[in-house]
């Protein structure tokens, strides 16, 4: 007899035990996940600023190389594909082909208005990040 309340009390023991660690798990998860959100958006973040810093280097090369603006916005464009063109605001400097000579400065320059995956970040904090990217090179070819 002694022995069966002795099993009875273990199991109740072990019981409230396994209740003690599901209480724990969903206090911990919520909070684990959420790190984990902030952590890939941080990362994705990152990507974005990559991406438009190469999108800027290879738009820059391909403008001082040919000349053309169109070709280099055009470039920018199969780079950034992915992205919301109307968050997406370029300038090519100087501005004018006809103007620019053999050994001038091109300067092209993006910005991103980045609001975090699917609108997150602008929807919950009310603000968004700005992504900013500049390339200067000098002119290969143009009027002389």
């Amino acid at each position: 007899m002694k022995n069966k309340y002795r099993l009875l009390r273990n199991f109740q023991i072990c019981r409230n035990k396994a209740g003690q660690a599901t209480v724990e798990f969903a206090l911990v998860f919520p909070v684990f996940i959420i790190v984990v959100l902030i952590i890939s958006q941080l990362g994705y973040t990152l990507y974005l600023k990559n991406l438009i810093n190469h999108a800027a280097r290879e738009s820059a090369r391909i403008a001082v190389t040919t000349n053309s603006d169109k070709r280099a916005l055009e470039r920018i464009s199969q780079i950034c594909k992915n992205l919301d063109s109307e968050e997406l605001v370029l300038e090519i400097y100087p501005r004018e082909e006809h103007n620019r000579n053999v050994g001038d400065i091109l300067t092209v320059s993006i910005a991103y208005n980045y609001q975090g995956i699917s609108g997150f970040l602008k929807s919950v904090t009310g603000i968004s990040i700005l992504l900013k990217a500049e390339c200067s090179m000098r002119m290969e070819c143009g009027h002389e």
